[in-house]
């Protein structure tokens, strides 16, 4: 991962306080941890004056961080007046989460609320260059932020989700499924290209985040995320956050060298009846033969599976997770990969995690990047965030 430093905005001179700093961002987390509210019961929340909450109230829509809300209140806020609502403007700050990987692009762009605005996808060839990656990437940048209607000095901040090893100093370490891409920096190259801070991590490992934002991990904290595609992938959640360990290699399966693993789904489409071999809906044509009773299909599914929670097993019984997601293009086969997954967990394990399909598709990567700029983006708000110079909030370069 590659880390930013939070340019510090809180030294305080003049008549600039200290502690009306500190009440304008109450007021803020408030407002952004959701919903609408008057005045009073943003007050009593911040545990703040009414009088300093109005201030701060003023200060904040001056800048544009927070805007009166359409829900009408029937109580009163004043003699006479009905309370007016404020609530955070998502619309104050953008991100990016990109996946670039072997095979495509994707690019997104969200708001502050994580509601994607924008989004890019282009193609590769699985043989491209880094200079074409890189120039595809580019492209796919450009072309998210003009569709968001925003310039690169509207965007907050980015994170990147590629596979391989990512090490510490957010390059990449290991990454043999894509040509010359150890030692590429995603975060020097955007953020010399565009000016856009930038944080790098493990696709596999963003796929789990995005699971634990808006997926089937929800209420899990210790989770294992199995990507099954293309290629074969492992991302861990501990504590309800990413674990890369010390050299950004935890849970990479594929490196374990006595386990031919990284295979196991080639070896699968293998058994893909005739002509569908070559289709898009091999692995379904597979587990549509073993339903119809076809030993075959049915002794490689068994084989796969076998493999799968072979190299599965030590991750779970080290974390003793709540949870296996299966990802990637099997999780299609739904049931049909669940349930001999989750037998032989049950058969391996004294204490086995619930088994589930993930249902995200191939955005899982992309939105769990969102999800770790979005994290970057909340920090730096309420770090740097202080009153003006005159009596408005203010960020540098934010809101847009």
């Amino acid at each position: 991962m590659t880390s930013y430093p939070v340019r510090s905005t809180t030294q305080l001179s003049g008549d600039i306080s200290m502690v009306r700093t500190l009440n304008l961002r109450s007021v803020l987390r408030v407002l952004y941890d959701g919903g609408s509210h008057t005045i009073t019961s943003i007050a009593a929340v911040a545990g703040i004056s009414r009088p300093t909450t109005s201030q701060a109230i003023s200060d904040l829509l001056a800048a544009g961080w927070i805007q009166p809300s359409d829900q009408s209140s029937d109580r009163q806020d004043g003699p006479g007046r009905p309370a007016q609502r404020f609530e955070f403007r998502p619309g104050a700050g953008h991100v990016l989460g990109v996946d670039i990987g072997g095979h495509k692009v994707l690019v997104l762009v969200s708001d502050l609320s994580g509601e994607i605005v924008a989004e890019r996808r282009a193609t590769l060839r699985p043989a491209s260059p880094r200079a074409r990656r890189l120039a595809v990437l580019n492209q796919a940048i450009t072309e998210a932020v003009n569709a968001a209607g925003l310039s690169a000095a509207g965007i907050s901040c980015a994170a990147i989700a590629t596979p391989g090893v990512v090490g510490p100093d957010g390059k990449v370490a290991h990454a043999p499924a894509i040509p010359e891409w150890v030692g590429v920096d995603l975060g020097k190259h955007v953020q010399d290209r565009f000016g856009i801070p930038t944080q790098v991590f493990n696709d596999m490992r963003m796929a789990a985040l995005a699971e634990h934002w808006k997926g089937v991990a929800r209420d899990a904290s210790d989770v294992v995320y199995v990507h099954v595609g293309r290629r074969m992938g492992t991302g861990l959640l501990v504590a309800g956050r990413p674990h890369a360990g010390r050299h950004g290699a935890a849970a990479e399966i594929g490196l374990w060298r006595g386990l031919p693993w990284a295979h196991a789904y080639e070896r699968l489409l293998e058994l893909a009846p005739g002509a569908l071999a070559k289709r898009g809906d091999a692995i379904q044509a597979i587990f549509d033969a073993a339903k119809a009773g076809d030993a075959a299909a049915q002794a490689g599914i068994d084989a796969f599976a076998d493999l799968l929670v072979q190299g599965l097993a030590p991750v779970m019984v080290t974390i003793d997770p709540e949870l296996v997601i299966i990802g990637g293009g099997i999780s299609a086969a739904g049931e049909a990969i669940r349930e001999p997954v989750r037998a032989r967990i049950e058969r391996e394990t004294d204490f086995p995690p619930k088994v589930v399909c993930s249902i995200m598709g191939d955005h899982s990567s992309a939105i769990g990047a969102v999800r770790s700029a979005l994290d970057v983006a909340e920090e730096r708000l309420f770090a740097e965030l202080k009153p003006g110079p005159g009596t408005s909030a203010e960020l540098p370069g934010q809101p847009t």
